[in-house]
């Protein structure tokens, strides 16, 4: 698998130079689409180089079908779980649902000192077996910090887990938090 990201990204270095990226960002701004557009590339090529350039603070999270993270790259602030599930409230979900077409949010982490980022979600449909071949779905989401307070609109307030986060009233919540009241009280909630 190792080997399969590092052939990615030389592949992604090679249609899309750092050189070349930086050039584009200055005449196109940050606008990950309007730059593959520029370079006849796929947006997520765009995502992983903006993601993994050396001193990016942008994240980048990449899922398969199953809803699996199978790339992680943090953001600073937005903590990602280091295995198992993620916030089923992320764009990212909403993206690989859909099946086309990007997701623009401005989400909110949930918890004390929560911090505001600007995520941008695109699903891939891939066909590696011709038309009469599985679908194959790959989602992205680059996670972007936000100075200050935003942009003024409403955020997404989101988790990393379900496990540990501490927004109560989730309706999206699928497991009791550890953080909650009754394992303060030492009281531990059964999951069955």
């Amino acid at each position: 698998l190792a080997q399969d990201w590092l052939g990615r990204a030389a592949r992604d270095a090679a249609v899309l130079p750092g050189a070349a990226l930086a050039e584009a960002r200055a005449a196109l701004g940050d606008d990950p689409l309007r730059i593959a557009a520029a370079f006849g590339v796929e947006v997520a090529v765009v995502f992983r180089r903006l993601a993994l350039m050396p001193g990016s603070k942008a994240g980048l999270v990449v899922c398969d079908a199953s809803g699996t993270m199978v790339f992680r790259k943090p953001a600073e602030g937005f903590a990602l779980p280091r295995f198992g599930s993620a916030c089923p409230l992320w764009p990212i979900y909403t993206a690989l649902g859909r099946g086309s077409g990007v997701v623009l949010a401005e989400v909110q982490t949930a918890g004390r000192g929560g911090r505001r980022f600007r995520t941008i979600s695109y699903c891939a449909l891939r066909y590696p077996q011709g038309a009469a071949g599985v679908e194959l779905r790959e989602a992205s989401m680059l996670i972007e910090p936000v100075a200050g307070t935003g942009g003024g609109a409403e955020a997404l307030l989101v988790g990393s887990t379900c496990r540990i986060c501490p927004r109560e009233g989730c309706a999206a919540r699928r497991e009791p938090s550890i953080l909650s009241a009754g394992a303060e009280s030492g009281i531990i909630p059964l999951a069955f």
